[in-house]
């Protein structure tokens, strides 16, 4: 079952720094090579995960600069050329031991807001995200990437979105548990994108 987010006032966005202060860009841009751990598969058997209080849960944030995107239409980078503006507001997390199995399954969730800009041509719209293990000695594990259509309805020009990602399962034991991966999710941006965040500063979406 989806866990929504209980409150829908927008909350201040959770922008997160890993340990080793991950490269962005490489994060974002670059091909990663894949880790062994299974990453967003499905559990065999759901009543056998035990919750295992107080067994700590991986931290979760939006990692820094990708948490906006602005997309333009080709011809140039003025406010008439902005064909759609995204940000991720708030990122949450629960997880469950399963201690037969020695693993962690993981549901995680993030809202955002989308702007239709001057340069659309259609209602429909579709945000790119990611959502990438790492652990706190800096090694990236692995990494999701999807598509996150919108929808503007009738005369609106905002809308929200959530994306929701269930059962993620990841091995502990020993001295490993949770508190050992941290989770990011941000938008998947082009290098244009990212250039775009780091030259012109942040203003949110109201």
């Amino acid at each position: 079952m989806p866990f929504p987010f209980e409150q829908h006032d927008h909350a201040p966005r959770q922008v997160f720094f890993t340990m080793k202060r991950l490269a962005l860009a490489a994060l974002l841009v670059a091909p990663l090579a894949l880790g062994g751990c299974s990453w967003f598969s499905s559990s065999d058997d759901e009543d056998e995960i035990e919750k295992a209080a107080p067994q700590p849960c991986p931290t979760i944030g939006v990692l820094d600069g990708a948490d906006r995107v602005t997309v333009f239409n080709g011809r140039g980078r003025d406010l008439t050329d902005v064909v759609l503006r995204g940000e991720i507001r708030k990122a949450v997390i629960k997880c469950k031991y399963d201690t037969d199995e020695h693993t962690i399954s993981v549901d995680l969730a993030f809202d955002g807001l989308a702007e239709m800009g001057p340069a659309a041509n259609s209602r429909d719209q579709v945000l790119k995200g990611f959502a990438a293990i790492t652990r706190t000695d800096g090694k990236i594990v692995n990494k999701q990437e999807f598509d996150m259509p919108v929808s503007f309805a009738g005369t609106s020009r905002q809308v929200r979105f959530e994306k929701v990602i269930e059962e993620t399962v990841l091995p502990y034991g020993g001295e490993i548990n949770g508190s050992i991966y941290e989770i990011l999710v941000g938008f998947q941006l082009t290098r244009e994108q990212l250039d775009y965040n780091r030259k012109v500063p942040s203003t949110p979406l109201k």
